[in-house]
């Protein structure tokens, strides 16, 4: 059934994909959507800065990235906790989970744990695709590891009382051959972070997004801006990057199920999976 499923969603996304080409160039939409092309993130797992914009956290500088980015021959990542840009809570919770790895703890991601990456950090999963559903009144992001689903709603203003969320509320528009989204309204859980440098935030966190189709149509390219009064002093900006992949519809990519036991055979301590507690029928 559930292969059903994903034929049925290709086929969606096939039917969108001519009817928004048709009137492209008219109406300056890009076309992210299609039945056997998926998006690969490209760039790393970090946003990259942007010239004359306030950049993205990074690592420590105490612990400088090679070319593998192994920080300390384990893979084990450490975020810069001293950032002038962020609030002394938030150096707090990074220090924390800097001084885990220090003491033998693995560098928490979110997809290597399974929890959703909230936003933007969702954008920064890697090894598997994104794709799109693109109609007139939403477009859907479907990540290929762990079937993610986020909504954009076209067109229209936020919710009076927008209800928080892991990858918050998103509203949409296209602008000059660009998908332009801003997201308000999130979740604040000890594991929802806006980068793969374990950056928290609060339930005041707004992001903008512009998704632009780049390289001859061989890439895909999103712009993030993030401010959040109660963790930076500043909004920052970044960029990430996707490469076009024809490998055929999304595949079912269960996460929980294929995750190794780094306790186990590594001798590294590990952060809990997202786990139910009752069963959901």
């Amino acid at each position: 059934m559930f292969r059903t499923s994903l034929l049925c969603g290709a086929a969606l996304i096939a039917s969108v994909t001519v009817g928004i080409s048709a009137g492209a160039q008219e109406n300056a939409i890009p076309n992210f959507a299609n039945m056997n092309v998926g998006w690969q993130l490209a760039s790393g797992i970090d946003f990259r800065p942007i010239p004359g914009k306030l950049a993205p956290i990074s690592y420590d500088p105490a612990y400088p990235l090679t070319g593998t980015g192994n920080q300390r021959g384990v893979m084990e990542r450490m975020s810069d906790a001293e950032n002038p840009n962020l609030k002394p809570w938030a150096r707090d919770v990074m220090r924390k989970f800097n001084r885990d790895v220090l003491d033998g703890h693995r560098a928490f991601t979110a997809q290597a744990r399974c929890w959703p990456g909230s936003t933007p950090g969702q954008l920064l999963v890697p090894a598997e695709p994104i794709f799109f559903i693109q109609t007139p009144k939403e477009v859907w992001m479907i990540w290929q590891r762990d079937e993610n689903v986020r909504r954009i709603y076209l067109n229209q203003p936020h919710s009076r009382n927008p209800k928080p969320s892991w990858f918050g509320e998103s509203v949409g528009h296209y602008e000059n051959g660009e998908l332009v989204i801003d997201t308000i309204s999130f979740s604040e859980h000890m594991f929802s972070f806006v980068d793969n440098w374990r950056t928290p935030h609060t339930k005041d966190l707004h992001v903008v997004e512009r998704w632009k189709i780049v390289d001859d149509g061989k890439a895909l390219e999103a712009t993030v801006t993030v401010e959040d009064p109660g963790t930076f002093n500043q909004p920052w900006s970044g960029t990430t990057k996707y490469n076009k992949i024809e490998r055929g519809p999304i595949l079912e990519s269960i996460c929980a199920e294929n995750n190794g036991n780094f306790e186990k055979f590594f001798n590294l301590k590990e952060y809990p999976m997202p786990e139910a507690t009752k069963v959901d029928f």
